[in-house]
């Protein structure tokens, strides 16, 4: 009998592999793949932000109170992740990561569960201390002009700490808070922070335009003593075409300052003053600052995108006079245009990417920069918006932060 491999059979036993791939070993994936989520349960501090910008609803959590604290236990289903990484860019404590593992395959649906349990300690409030045998003369709080000298310090435990020399009480933290652990009082001039609420998450320090809340890493604060106040001289409103050549200064007691030939009045910044200081008459083209209700938070400068109001350490602008407007071409009536048929709306797609209404659309850019994959091009100038279907994800975020509705999904 004639066994014509044998030779062949016997031959290969002491050759290599003919074949590059074995022993196997796995393919890596791109470098900026998102793959399987780990969960840091360490670093977390419970915040919920995760779990409010997660588009999949894939992100849950369990409590559960023992005599130490509340036991947490964070859960992610990958089944339900669209991998946009929304959660990892919200974590301000790194507890969210994504790798390049894509080997997600499984019979169970246990297997595409990643969770962690961190325990959440109640703070610890500081005893009171006792009352003194001898009775002291009756202690009056310490105003930031008396504190002169003070060295306020970050706390360990990561939350809040309040620098009253700088807090203008404009109540921007305790709106931004997603707790819902602080209190400001504009009239009293008090900052109260609930501390079983606040997370340590961070939000409040982030949103100070005074930068009048320290975290832990921020450098201690000394406060110094303020300076008096010097009488402030009645000023009446000069009219633009009355005030060519007057210099325009910024005022010493840190309350904006309006520049009349910059302004056009667009009321931005009363719409953004968080103390409802300012008001802004387009028609009449008037710009008035309530000094009483004003907190100097400088936020009206910061949002208006003219420039036109000053604020401590801006330079001094000088009003010129307005040049005569250019008599205008005579114009002729535009030929009749040609009857137009009706567009029709633009209708959402079926495969759940975006899709622009263009007649909504003033190509603003947020959309392209909110998007977590980079899937979407849109030139201000060239009046364009591009969707690259390969990229895209479908998560729906553009829709989402659109201010003019322009995108359906």
């Amino acid at each position: 009998m004639d066994f014509p491999f044998v030779k062949e059979a016997l031959s290969s036993l002491f050759k290599k592999s003919s074949c590059d791939m074995y022993p196997i070993k796995p393919s890596e994936a791109a470098p900026n793949y998102r793959g399987r989520i780990v969960f840091h349960p360490d670093k977390c501090i419970n915040c919920m932000m995760c779990e409010r910008v997660c588009s999949g609803s894939a992100i849950t959590h369990t409590s559960e109170q023992t005599p130490e604290g509340e036991l947490i236990t964070r859960t992610f289903y990958l089944g339900s992740c669209t991998f946009c990484a929304t959660c990892m860019d919200f974590c301000g404590h790194g507890a969210i990561e994504f790798t390049r593992d894509y080997h997600m395959i499984a019979t169970k649906e246990e297997d595409l569960m990643v969770s962690g349990t961190f325990l959440k300690k109640p703070p610890v409030k500081k005893p009171k201390p006792a009352a003194p045998a001898a009775p002291k003369a009756e202690a009056k709080p310490v105003t930031p002009a008396a504190a002169a000298g003070t060295v306020i310090k970050p706390r360990d435990d990561g939350k809040p700490v309040q620098v009253p020399s700088k807090c203008v009480y404009c109540t921007i933290c305790a709106k931004k808070c997603p707790a819902g652990a602080l209190e400001v009082d504009r009239a009293a001039k008090t900052w109260t922070l609930n501390e079983d609420e606040c997370v340590a998450c961070g939000t409040c320090a982030e949103a100070c335009p005074k930068k009048a809340i320290l975290m832990p890493g921020d450098e201690p604060v000394t406060v110094e003593a303020a300076a008096p106040a010097a009488p402030k001289a009645e000023t009446k409103p000069a009219a633009p075409a009355a005030a060519a050549g007057t210099v325009i200064k910024p005022r010493d007691d840190g309350k904006p300052v309006q520049v009349p030939s910059k302004c056009v009045y667009c009321t931005i910044c009363a719409k953004k003053c968080p103390a409802g200081a300012l008001e802004v008459d387009r028609a009449a083209k008037t710009w008035t600052l309530n000094e009483d209700e004003c907190v100097a938070c400088g936020t009206c400068a910061e949002a208006c995108p003219k420039k036109a109001i000053l604020m401590p350490g801006d330079e001094p602008v000088t009003e010129g006079a307005a040049a005569p407007a250019a008599p205008k071409a005579e114009t002729k009536p535009a030929a009749p245009k040609a009857e137009e048929k009706p567009v029709e709306p633009p209708k959402p797609r079926d495969d759940g990417r975006p899709v622009q209404d263009p007649s909504k659309c003033v190509y603003c850019t947020i959309c392209a920069k909110k998007c977590p994959v980079g899937a979407l091009e849109v030139d201000r100038a060239a009046k364009t918006w591009k969707l690259d279907e390969d990229l895209c994800i479908g998560c729906g975020n553009c829709a989402l932060v659109c201010p003019k509705q322009a995108i359906l999904y």
